[in-house]
């Protein structure tokens, strides 16, 4: 079965990676920071921005922009120097990593933002501490201490923010339902042999006039790149219907 298609073009990203088989991939306090510090190298390297972090025991999350189309190569310099070093610490061989580590695309403020809460909220979803405060491998924790990487956040989107109005923010319960709406968009499509980033979700040409402008809602939707079967199961109609329109 072919790999699917990554997106590598300039822009925000939400990257994730597994230890494999779910194992431990952080022994110890000098893992983590011995990562922290490749992330850091990353950043100067390959001109890249850290929005977010949060390393937990067997995996991590980076919210992180990039300037150029080297997303691949710099997320392949940070697992493969932190694999070679895990396996020479604990004199281990094999793949450190579950696979091919994951990256999705962000395209506004509404993704950033939850995107941004769910990482710093990660330990909490996993019941491992009861603060955002109180886990020490995450973004908050390093702004809120200033701690040894607080530079890794140079740059970083969530100073638009207040330390107080941030802090805030994350300390509220996750909106599930929009956390999926992010990881459902966005959506990559071959059209005219070509492939193409649909980074406007398929709601956005319905939200303001659902009934009204429906059929010229439904063409712009379909012009964009969506096909006929996405446009009917969105508005649960008939795909004979929606054929007969577009």
């Amino acid at each position: 079965m072919p790999r699917r298609e990554r997106i590598t073009e300039a822009g925000i990203y939400h990257i994730v990676n597994r230890g494999v088989e779910r194992r431990k991939i952080f022994l110890d306090d000098f893992d983590y920071d011995f990562f922290l510090g490749l992330l850091l190298k990353l950043t100067k390297d390959y001109e890249v921005i850290v929005h977010t972090y949060c390393l937990m025991t067997n995996h991590y999350h980076i919210l992180l922009e990039t300037s150029q189309n080297n997303l691949s190569k710099a997320i392949q310099f940070l697992n493969d120097k932190y694999a070679k070093y895990f396996n020479k610490k604990y004199k281990r061989i094999g793949h450190l990593w579950q696979g091919r580590y994951k990256s999705f695309p962000l395209y506004d403020d509404a993704h950033f933002w939850v995107v941004a809460k769910y990482i710093e909220r990660n330990p909490i979803a996993a019941s491992m501490v009861n603060s955002v405060s109180d886990y020490k491998h995450q973004s908050f924790f390093g702004w809120l201490h200033k701690s040894k990487y607080f530079t890794l956040l140079n740059n970083s989107k969530i100073f638009d923010m207040t330390f107080k109005e941030y802090s805030e923010y994350i300390s509220t319960a996750l909106d599930i339902d929009a956390i999926e709406i992010v990881y459902k968009s966005p959506k990559l499509v071959k059209k005219d042999g070509k492939l193409k980033i649909l980074s406007k979700r398929i709601e956005t040409f319905f939200e303001e006039d659902m009934d009204i402008n429906r059929n010229i809602n439904m063409k712009k939707a379909y012009d964009y790149g969506y096909t006929k079967s996405d446009i009917a199961r969105f508005l649960s109609l008939n795909p004979s219907s929606v054929s007969r329109i577009v």
